[in-house]
């Protein structure tokens, strides 16, 4: 007897008993079945009386949808159990098991499926995909444990380098008998590169023997990274500074940024760090420099900066200016986040003399330099923030955002709304040479106002450099929170027509704002990837049109066949209020049946919600 549409009916049951009976009344699905199950029943009557017990079940009502699904359970279940086989030939083995301690969580099948497909895929969109997994503690799951080591190879390396970086140091040292195991020292960079250093940040001590293996016997790139694993013993810094001294880029950046974690004031050690300081290795140690222990290298940082700024200032050829001004970008970045008094004394005079090297017309130009001065200023002293805040009337270009961040960190709310939301209304208007130095102050506040809010963004900054130095920096000193914003903002930010920054703050109930969204919505109708913030936003919420809204995306979504659907319009189901569950199951028959799948937990949750009072 052919039993696959059985195996189809066993399957529909399973899925309605895990989701409940309430749902299985009218449940579209186990209605398709009927059909062939009434054609197989002329044959075999058998068939006929399992069609009966499917539509008894679709049928049904809240109070007989449990007794109508258990019938049906019960004999679907018999007459498989005459048909098939259960056991497994082969030897049993144990599983293997790691303990990752910790509190562990468990995601959504809706949110982990399309996260899976995500690290086990190629394609376009997995980055946004598996940071925004990360910042909401996704990778928590430990299902994810696996996936999330194979990523490490994954061929897009941004992929593998933010999950080494970010991701699998949740699991503590559970990861390393897998590290371990995979490593290949002769292999050229790539995920085992990320490895070797991933070991060695979580085992220090443990992984010492692998980390001269790659040193005697890698590759060309894993001994670059074996080398900047060193440090922690005496030969080690004599070999670190062998090495310091060699021809290629790479290996000399690899010791020397060892040396400077290293932290020992060996003679040696300072006077290689300080001639890398004096020379053009320091690019490559500016990250280490701000972290350093050793007094006597911040000490030698300013001494070098103080010099150049002497340099600068009396400089006429414009040559020689702009080799000044870019050793002296180098110098200030290595000051940031420092808040010793020689550090911020330096970079209050550099803040006095901005009109003098603001004059300066080179390339780099002294504008560029007060640039950084600002940016580092900003993440500086109380001292230094409130200074840069007392001139921002006066700042322009690059130098007005940090001043607008530092006032945001050290105002309290509502001083800070009062004195900066009328840069706002500049924003509805179009640029032209009156209004250009208003447009521009718009431009930035809300660059600082959209770039604080927390939207998964992490205190992200745009105005800040971005690149490999400040990215490791931000690894060990992240920005400090920063004071909500006064909930005025939202109706000046409505005024303003600033869609993002309306997503960012928009609350329930708020008129303007809904009126807002829905505006925005419609005009973004044909542009709908960037419409997804205000749809978010929408059933975040509650907005009375979310539901219609996302019908009309979903349908859309149907004919390009979006393939993350699950994960972005998924959530955004499950947050819509129950009232709107008979506006999304009269859409679900006319979806295509992949995307049904993806979207079934989702409605499922939403059917599952509690009642509306």
């Amino acid at each position: 007897m052919s039993i696959p549409v059985l195996v189809e009916v066993y399957d529909e049951m399973r899925r309605l008993a895990i989701a409940g009976s309430a749902v299985a009344a009218g449940d579209f699905r186990l209605k398709k079945l009927v059909p062939p199950l009434q054609k197989s029943g002329e044959k075999a009557p058998v068939f006929a009386k399992v069609a009966q017990a499917v539509q008894a079940v679709v049928d049904s009502n809240e109070k007989t949808a449990s007794a109508a699904l258990l019938e049906l359970t019960t004999l679907v279940n018999a007459i498989l159990y005459t048909q098939g086989e259960t056991g497994v030939a082969g030897e049993l083995k144990p599983l293997e098991t790691t303990d990752l301690g910790g509190q562990p969580t468990q995601a959504s099948a809706r949110v982990l499926k399309p996260l899976l497909e995500a690290l086990n895929s190629t394609g376009s969109g997995r980055m946004e995909l598996v940071r925004d997994a990360f910042e909401r503690g996704t990778f928590k799951d430990l299902r994810l444990v696996k996936p999330a080591l194979n990523a490490l190879d994954d061929p897009y390396p941004e992929i593998g380098e933010f999950i080494a970086e970010k991701v699998l140091p949740l699991y503590g040292k559970a990861i390393l008998p897998e590290l371990r195991a995979k490593l290949d020292i002769k292999a050229r960079g790539g995920g085992h590169v990320n490895r070797l250093q991933l070991l060695h940040r979580l085992d220090p001590e443990g992984s010492r023997e692998i980390v001269q293996q790659a040193l005697n016997d890698g590759s060309k790139e894993m001994k670059v990274a074996a080398i900047e694993c060193l440090g922690s013993s005496d030969n080690d810094v004599t070999y670190l500074l062998e090495q310091a001294r060699a021809k290629a880029k790479d290996v000399r950046a690899a010791a020397l940024r060892a040396l400077a974690a290293a932290g020992t004031t060996a003679r040696d050690v300072v006077a290689t760090l300080k001639k890398a300081i004096g020379g053009v290795d320091l690019e490559l140690i500016i990250t280490r420099l701000r972290g350093s222990s050793l007094p006597e290298i911040h000490d030698f940082v300013v001494d070098e900066a103080e010099q150049w700024l002497a340099t600068l200032l009396k400089a006429k050829d414009k040559k020689e200016q702009g080799a000044a001004v870019a050793r002296l970008q180098l110098l200030v970045s290595a000051l940031e986040r420092r808040k010793d008094a020689k550090a911020e004394a330096f970079l209050l005079k550099c803040f006095d003399s901005a009109a003098a090297i603001g004059a300066i017309k080179s390339e780099p130009s002294g504008v560029d330099l007060n640039e950084w001065v600002a940016q580092a200023m900003a993440r500086g002293t109380p001292s230094m923030q409130k200074r840069l805040v007392a001139s921002h009337a006066t700042l322009t270009g690059g130098m007005l955002q940090p001043a607008l961040y530092a006032a945001r960190a050290t105002m309290t709310p509502d001083a800070f709304y009062k004195e900066f939301s009328p840069l706002l209304r500049a924003t509805p208007e179009k640029r032209s040479k009156k209004n250009s130095v208003e447009q521009e102050r718009a431009a930035a506040l809300l660059e600082v106002l959209a770039a604080t809010e927390d939207r998964g963004r992490g205190g992200y900054r745009p105005w800040m450099r971005y690149d490999a130095d400040y990215e490791e920096a931000d690894r060990t000193d992240a920005p400090t929170p920063l004071p909500v914003l006064d909930p005025r903002w939202l109706d000046a930010a409505v005024e303003a027509g600033a869609v993002e920054l309306v997503c960012d703050l928009a609350r329930p109930g708020h008129a303007a704002a809904n009126k807002f969204l829905a505006e925005k919505l419609a005009a973004l109708a044909k542009k709908p990837h960037e419409g997804m913030d205000v749809l978010r936003t929408m059933t975040r919420v509650q907005h009375p049109g979310a539901a219609d809204a996302l019908v009309e995306a979903l349908k859309r979504e149907a004919k390009d066949g979006g393939y993350y659907i699950s994960y972005w319009y998924g959530p955004m189901i499950a947050d819509l209020p129950k009232s709107a569950l008979p506006t999304i199951e009269a859409l679900l028959p006319t979806l295509p049946e992949k995307m049904v799948d993806r979207l079934m937990d989702s409605v499922l949750a939403l059917k599952n919600k509690p009642d509306e009072a």
